[in-house]
């Protein structure tokens, strides 16, 4: 059973540091309402690495302003539906995402996965930190390990103090990073070419129009992926009650829209500043817009963004470490993630989007077969119903999800087409891209509900 029960209630304080880690949720400590998902994962994607992804599709695979847009929607509809969906899990189940996929993988097959999250959680953490430093040192004309330092501090105190801040800082700052970025939208879709062709030179390896669309779609569900290992670490605290079509409708539409409109506003940058769209720094882009008092708001905006994005990853980083049995507190957890993080930000802030694009995709070779496991099982498998004990119990060594994520990952290696490694079919069928994905998603799925069925539990 759980360990390390809480000492006090937490219920909705926001000043005192969350006493419970990766504890099953009582009664007694259930609050909040559905709007708060909402708020949360909208103010957690808008922000400049959102925008960056859009950016990618046409400085990486060349494509023109509408083949772009048609990947992106592709994928950001799949995304959204994912993530939609392990969101209703929370208030059902009240445990973090990474507790739940424990039915499936089994206590001890659980770890490899939440090591994946947790290293995962520290390099959303650098990738986005990267993007904040920048603006910081733009907008104060400091050194980059000033600005490095300070934007750490800030976001960890924030993850430190859990979830209840999380969600109020995400309340606090949705609004003004909403009309920060409907600014930079009316002057990206007012002067962006549309009639841009697809450029075949681009930086990316991928053959052909096809293949440039197709990892669109991969980039933008890798995206949401990203986040879909968090889905209920924030709607676990909700009542039991609350209805599973609003918690989806809440946390579905709110990362398709911000997603897919920061992703179109890179897109459009990117046909407008095609030279500052292949550099390292991509806050280039934004320093090229006018009128020139928006620039300064743009540049706070991507730092306060970054902030609303990076606590997510701190905070459930600082989780896995505790699913994975490392023996410290949630709050220390946090600061280990963020400190890990602030040392990524500084070696791999010279190459952004390479990088980027590679860490995406390395995402989403683990993250879509273990999301087709952990929907089956619930779906599928024990159908909502789980006992407490499932989530807990050491003697459930290695669970049959396991096995079939590993296999799904396995058969879609052949498949991997990025510059990292490029697997034999897709070196000769250039013109499908990486669909490694869609491979793994539904071969786990499909061997998980063939074995997982002949035994719940």
């Amino acid at each position: 059973m759980a360990t390390n029960e809480a000492k006090a209630r937490y219920g909705d304080e926001i000043a005192h540091i969350e006493p419970i880690g990766i504890e099953h949720i009582k009664e007694s400590e259930r609050h909040g309402k559905v709007a708060s998902v909402f708020t949360l994962w909208f103010g957690a994607n808008v922000e400049l690495a959102t925008l960056t992804t859009g950016v990618a599709a046409v400085a990486l695979f060349g494509l023109s302003f509408w083949q772009a847009t048609l990947g992106l929607i592709i994928g950001n509809v799949i995304g959204a539906l994912v993530l939609g969906l392990v969101s209703t899990f929370g208030p059902r189940l009240g445990v973090p995402q990474m507790v739940h996929s424990r039915a499936a993988f089994g206590f001890f097959g659980n770890f490899l996965p939440g090591v994946f999250n947790l290293v995962a959680g520290a390099m959303w953490f650098a990738v986005n930190t990267v993007l904040g430093t920048f603006a910081f040192t733009t907008l104060f004309h400091v050194s980059f390990v000033f600005a490095l330092a300070v934007m750490v501090v800030v976001q960890v105190v924030i993850a430190v103090y859990g979830y209840n801040m999380i969600h109020a800082v995400e309340r606090w700052m949705v609004g003004a990073l909403t009309l920060v970025f409907v600014g930079v939208s009316i002057f990206a879709f007012a002067h962006a070419h549309y009639a841009l062709p697809f450029n075949p030179h681009s930086l990316g390896q991928y053959t052909g129009i096809s293949g440039g669309i197709i990892e669109a779609v991969g980039l933008a569900w890798s995206y949401l992926l990203g986040w879909t290992v968090f889905g209920s670490d924030y709607t676990r605290y909700l009542p039991r009650t609350t209805k599973p079509v609003s918690v989806f409708g809440h946390a579905g539409l709110a990362n398709f829209v911000a997603a897919l409109w920061l992703e179109l506003v890179g897109v459009a940058l990117a046909t407008i500043f095609p030279a500052q769209a292949a550099q390292s720094n991509p806050v280039g882009l934004m320093t090229g817009i006018h009128p020139a008092w928006l620039v300064g708001l743009i540049l706070l905006a991507i730092i306060l963004g970054t902030i609303t994005a990076n606590v997510l990853n701190i905070y459930s980083g600082s989780l896995s470490a505790l699913v994975i049995n490392v023996p410290i507190k949630r709050w220390m957890a946090a600061i280990v993630v963020g400190l890990a993080g602030a040392v990524l930000a500084y070696i791999g802030h010279r190459s952004y989007y390479v990088d980027f694009e590679n860490f995406l995709f390395l995402l989403g070779y683990w993250l879509a077969p273990w999301a087709a496991v952990v929907m089956v099982d619930y779906f599928l498998i024990h159908r909502g119903h789980y006992p407490q004990s499932i989530f807990y119990n050491p003697l459930r060594i290695l669970g049959r999800g396991f096995w079939a994520w590993i296999i799904a990952i396995i058969a879609s290696i052949p498949f991997f087409n990025q510059s990292l490694y490029v697997g034999p079919i897709a070196a000769r069928y250039g013109h499908l891209g990486d669909i490694s994905y869609y491979v793994s998603f539904v071969l786990a799925g499909l061997i998980y509900w063939m074995i997982g069925r002949q035994q719940k539990a």
